[in-house]
């Protein structure tokens, strides 16, 4: 392989607030063992010759470079969090697998975990499988990337690498600008206000106390052109408005909510759901997490039917946005960098008395994984692994890919029966009139 040509790259790149926030996530990850905020992209191919470009880019990408090169620079008080660019000349390992399976990620990449503390923030995989198709397997520690993001640098891996170094502003996030500091102390005190009042105690949730062996699982469910296109239809009947994940979402707080039934515990639903603050159609940045978070705080009053919960979700969602609600919560996740970790996790848990969440949803990029995107044709299929993180335990994801929509469930074994899941198969079929067909991983 040819060495890397120099580039000029930040030597410093300061971690957003969002970043921070999964920087602070590490501390319950520690607390309960599990320490696997880890998100995944399968890229199948129909054979290896399809996937050579991406092979070869992989080892040539300047950003990729950057991966193995940084060091987290944690900063402690008024001083932020950073990565700092070490030019050591390390250079990326593509791992390759056997698999006797058709389909599916082999057990060892999904139990390999990735820390803060990893010498790279990014690794690769390639599977071969029986029937000569294969995948190649991003995986990275959610503080570096979010799920768009990742969208955006399989692109940049997709297509012919610039021979200039002008694409480099596309992977940085540009210089913030200064605020008033009273602004972000009032803007503090009205957003701590509305957190603790969405998220009080006590909320509904799958997790269980005292589990102290936790296994994690992952269902993707694959919903064929015609089923997508009714799913979009009925997301509009039931009310839901720019596209359907208003309804997605509705659909997963019922499932849960039918578990809670079963169980004698239905309660308070509450969750914070990832909104993504780019630019529409733009390309960047890639690296760090460009997301705030919309809430939502759905009461049983709230869950007696999809259209009225639906209605609920659109009119919370409105709300927060006419008054600035994610904008102003990255600027209390931005303020919280200059904060010690234990007590900007003190005071992120303290309302729900230690409760991240009743279960954990995300649509990011759920529209952006066609192949126009993607601006090439050869990837067959795309697979989204959200992290598997405890509690609560649960987590759905949405992503498309040629106009299929694919549905992913990372829970734990521990937590959910086999009797239960096949009761939220069923509620599956019903809410979104599909014949659910699952592959387990």
């Amino acid at each position: 392989m040819d060495a890397m040509p120099k580039y000029d790259f930040p030597r410093k790149v300061f971690l957003s607030g969002a970043d921070c926030f999964h920087l602070m996530l590490e501390i319950n990850s520690k607390k309960y063992q599990t320490g696997n905020n880890v998100i995944r992209i399968v890229l199948h191919f129909n054979n290896e010759d399809s996937a050579l470009p991406i092979l070869s880019n992989i080892h040539q990408s300047p950003l990729v470079y950057w991966f193995c090169n940084i060091r987290l620079v944690k900063g402690f008080w008024f001083q932020k969090p950073h990565w700092k660019f070490e030019d050591q000349g390390n250079t990326i390992e593509i791992r390759e697998h056997k698999s006797t399976a058709s389909t599916g990620v082999p057990v060892e990449i999904l139990d390999r975990k990735i820390t803060i503390d990893n010498k790279s923030q990014i690794e690769f995989d390639l599977i071969r499988y029986p029937s000569q198709k294969v995948a190649i397997i991003i995986s990275w520690h959610h503080i570096v990337m979010d799920a768009r993001g990742s969208r955006l640098l399989t692109a940049h891996l997709s297509k012919p690498l610039p021979s200039n170094a002008s694409f480099l502003t596309d992977f940085f996030p540009a210089k913030p600008k200064r605020g008033s500091l009273i602004k972000y102390i009032k803007n503090m005190y009205e957003v701590k206000h509305f957190i603790e009042n969405s998220s009080r105690a006590p909320i509904a949730t799958v997790s269980q106390p005292g589990i102290t062996k936790r296994n994690f699982k992952i269902q993707s469910i694959h919903f064929t052109t015609r089923e997508t296109e009714h799913i979009d239809k009925t997301a509009k009947e039931n009310g839901a408005r720019f596209g359907a994940n208003a309804f997605l979402l509705a659909c997963c707080a019922h499932l849960v909510n039918e578990i809670n039934k079963m169980r004698g515990s239905a309660g308070t639903i509450w969750l914070p759901v990832p909104y993504d603050g780019r630019k529409r159609g733009g390309n960047g940045p890639i690296v760090t997490n460009c997301i705030s978070f919309v809430f939502y705080r759905l009461p049983q009053s709230d869950l007696t039917s999809l259209q009225k919960t639906v209605a609920s979700i659109n009119q919370q969602m409105s709300d927060q946005i006419k008054n600035d609600g994610p904008k102003k919560f990255n600027m209390l996740l931005d303020m919280m960098r200059y904060f010690p970790l234990r007590l900007h996790y003190f005071l992120s848990n303290r309302p729900s008395k230690g409760m991240v969440s009743s279960f954990l949803y995300t649509s990011a990029g759920e529209d952006t994984w066609d192949t126009n995107r993607l601006l090439t044709d050869s990837i067959e299929d795309v697979l989204i692994i959200p992290p598997l993180v405890f509690p609560p335990g649960l987590t759905f994801s949405f992503s498309r890919h040629n106009n299929t929509l694919r549905m992913n469930i990372v829970y734990c074994s521990n937590i959910l029966k086999e009797a239960e899941l096949e009761v939220m198969h069923r509620h599956i079929n019903r809410f979104l009139e599909s014949t659910v067909h699952v592959e387990n991983s």
